[in-house]
């Protein structure tokens, strides 16, 4: 059963129609497929689209109703991982070596953690620069606004 660890960067565009929204679907609807996010993941969703209406992107209420379709989903269909302050090694060691962001070296770590236990996991996510980091630390990896659907 292939598993799937989405990136906010990715996992937003489940829910605002976008570049890569197509390859998201086409990810995240077949049953077999098992979505993972982190706890992390939930809250960047909610400022990625509270974001948007501060930028006069979306109304309030797209932005509740695009939060309501997240949580229902979210919470029935995705495995949501806490982070936990083992991961803080792996992040700091991909800020340095990397220059990772922070909330993407969490992201990253969370992801490589987790592939050590879930077989055939394959890290989702629309920033190229954090998908390079994942390939070259040799996690499987899809960009949804440029690759095809696997």
């Amino acid at each position: 059963m292939p598993s799937y660890f989405f990136d906010t960067s990715a996992l937003v565009k489940r829910y605002y129609d976008e570049q890569g929204t197509e390859m998201v679907d086409t990810i995240i609807e077949p049953a077999e497929n098992d979505v993972l996010i982190t706890s992390l993941a939930v809250i960047e969703t909610v400022s990625a689209f509270r974001r948007k209406q501060n930028r006069d992107s979306i109304s309030r209420e797209e932005v509740d109703s695009l939060l309501a379709a997240f949580f229902d989903e979210a919470l029935a269909d995705f495995q949501i991982v806490p982070l936990g302050e083992q991961l803080f090694d792996y992040a700091f060691e991909l800020i340095l070596e990397d220059d990772l962001r922070t909330l993407d070296s969490l992201q990253l770590s969370a992801a490589r953690a987790l592939a050590t236990n879930v077989e055939d996991l394959t890290f989702v996510c629309a920033d190229k620069k954090l998908i390079d980091v994942a390939q070259s630390k040799e996690l499987p990896a899809i960009n949804p606004t440029t690759d095809d659907a696997q």
